[in-house]
């Protein structure tokens, strides 16, 4: 499992499975997950520092993270139904 998967696991840890699965067949999908898990570690540096621009980039990795997990969520359950799987 890379990197990005285990920050979706972790998010996400009911659908720790499907995730697995989905990320080894699909590369958008991987893909999306490694996007998800940079987005995190950048948030982490950014709360370590306090400043304006730390605090705006932080801001930023929020809302992509939310955008991102949207995604995931979407993308699993596209598959879930596509295969017949329960996520």
């Amino acid at each position: 499992m890379s990197d990005g998967a285990r920050y979706v696991v972790e998010r996400f840890p009911d659908l720790a499975n499907a995730v697995k699965q989905y990320s080894s067949d699909n590369r958008f999908f991987h893909g999306l997950c490694e996007d998800y898990g940079a987005a995190v570690e950048a948030l982490r540096q950014c709360e370590t520092v306090y400043s304006p621009a730390a605090f705006e980039r932080a801001e930023a990795c929020r809302a992509l993270i939310l955008d991102l997990e949207r995604e995931i969520l979407l993308e699993l359950h596209q598959w879930n139904d596509a295969s017949g799987r329960s996520a």
